[in-house]
């Protein structure tokens, strides 16, 4: 079965190593609008990046940092691990 939602989707590097990356995604946490993303964002955007941290150590093993956090538009199919990304839009970036 294949479903359309919205979630989070953050990039992780890995602090000693910022060239390597590893995508991660709110299954737990799902949106039916790009508003109520950002909406969710602004009024719980430093609990959720301390959350990011926290889940990269806790996953990886090692200190991590944020690349980017965004909202995507997600296709999930439960015969496949990752969702295919449809669309997003960035919320927080180190660029920025």
């Amino acid at each position: 079965m294949k479903t359309i939602t919205i979630i989070y989707l953050a990039t992780l590097f890995y602090s000693m190593n910022p060239t390597v990356k590893e995508n991660v995604y709110s299954w737990q946490i799902t949106f039916n609008t790009y508003q109520e993303c950002e909406l969710f964002y602004e009024t719980y955007n430093a609990s959720l990046l301390n959350g990011l941290l926290n889940h990269g150590k806790e996953q990886y093993g090692k200190n991590m940092g944020v690349d980017y956090l965004s909202c995507a538009k997600v296709e999930i199919d439960e015969n496949f691990p990752e969702p295919n990304v449809l669309g997003q839009k960035v919320l927080y970036s180190v660029g920025s």
